[in-house]
């Protein structure tokens, strides 16, 4: 079986090299700053305290693969009047999307991910952990219902 990478499954060669990783390891984090940049300005402009010095390590499989260092991913903490909401890295190579990050809201916790192809736009989709229903896109905005009544619209 092939990832969207070429990577094949076992210890048979790939034609993946370092560089390859090391560039999609970038633009995910490059996607997750736009991402945080976007949701921190509408959050600001709607009263909520935005702390985004936080950091998750990042050092998945393929980097360990091709000896690449362990690297910092950006987490963003809002907190408004009535709830908070916490966007952390899951992960970049995650089955069926371009990268996850998951929302922690004093209502629940929620799924985002990047369901565009590898060197796209993002198309961000966010997700209930609890619910088997589909997604919808992801906006600043929704973040409103998600803190104050766990609703995803």
């Amino acid at each position: 079986m092939t990832d969207d990478l070429g990577v094949v499954d076992g210890d048979l060669e790939t034609p993946v090299t370092k560089e390859d990783v090391e560039k999609r390891v970038q633009d995910w984090k490059n996607r997750l700053s736009d991402l945080f940049r976007r949701v921190s300005d509408w959050a600001r402009e709607n009263g909520w305290q935005v702390n985004d010095s936080g950091e998750v390590s990042m050092h998945e499989e393929l980097m360990q693969r091709f000896n690449l260092p362990a690297t910092g991913q950006p987490t963003l903490r809002l907190d408004g009047e009535r709830g908070y909401a916490l966007f952390k890295p899951k992960g970049l190579w995650v089955i069926g999307a371009n990268g996850r990050i998951d929302l922690y809201t004093s209502k629940g916790i929620f799924i985002i991910v990047d369901l565009a192809e590898s060197g796209t736009a993002p198309r961000w989709t966010i997700f209930r952990t609890n619910s088997k229903r589909e997604g919808e896109p992801f906006s600043p905005e929704l973040l409103t219902n998600l803190v104050c009544d766990g609703q995803a619209s």
